[in-house]
């Protein structure tokens, strides 16, 4: 599916960009053959490409439901944790499942939680500049909030109020760009979006701050583990 999203964003004035819509759709069947967190990596990574597309295409694909489902578990989070009897868990990055054995460990939850913040941060990023923001992030706020409040686990709260934040900042900073629209007029919408999208060319979101951070993140560990693989090879 990467290599077809790579050659359908790498075609935009060809036919192979036409493929943009059905390979939006194989994804998303793909995603919801199970949600299962168990598949969590798998889903990740499905739903990046998703991002991908999006940021890409500059098509917006409604997808941000499909990275809610770990917060849909507040009971599994709540649970008590098992040891973790390996050294270390499987990256997601290489991973499409996770073990039985390393399910319902502090280490997978932790990572789950931090995985989908960051997966949804990317997302909302890429859309982040769109004149409906404010209303694109209420259903995703909901169950949010609603995950912080029954969640017993601090850290884990502390992570969506953090995160929660930086939805009402880049909100309020839709909020005021939105005001100062001179034509407001909805006989023409696609001149409202148009004047909208000038307006916004050389400035960044909240969201769009944090999501550079989040790459310099991923980037600087991928680095980090070459090195490390590199000197134990020597």
């Amino acid at each position: 599916m990467k290599i077809w999203a790579l050659a359908v964003t790498d075609a935009q004035t060809s036919e192979m960009a036409l493929l943009v819509h059905p390979l939006v759709q194989l994804i998303v069947g793909v995603i919801r053959l199970t949600s299962n967190l168990k598949w969590f990596p798998f889903h990740v990574k499905a739903f990046e490409l998703l991002t991908y597309l999006n940021e890409k295409t500059g098509q917006f694909v409604p997808a941000s439901q499909f990275m809610m489902y770990a917060f849909e578990n507040d009971r599994w989070f709540n649970a008590k944790p098992k040891p973790l009897t390996d050294k270390s868990v499987p990256e997601t990055v290489i991973a499409l499942k996770v073990a039985k054995k390393h399910f319902e460990t502090t280490e997978v939850k932790d990572r789950m939680i931090r995985e989908s913040i960051e997966a949804l941060t990317l997302f909302l990023a890429a859309n982040s500049k769109a004149l409906a923001f404010p209303e694109l992030i209420v259903p995703l706020s909901v169950v949010l909030r609603k995950f912080k409040k029954n969640c017993s686990n601090n850290s884990y709260r502390k992570m969506i109020g953090t995160f929660l934040d930086l939805l009402k900042r880049s909100e309020d900073w839709i909020a005021a760009e939105r005001a100062k629209i001179g034509d407001k007029s909805l006989k023409d919408p696609a001149k409202i979006h148009q004047q909208f999208s000038i307006q916004l060319k050389d400035k960044d979101s909240p969201l769009n701050v944090e999501a550079k951070k989040v790459i310099a993140r991923r980037t600087e560990a991928v680095e980090r583990k070459i090195a490390a693989v590199t000197a134990n090879k020597k």
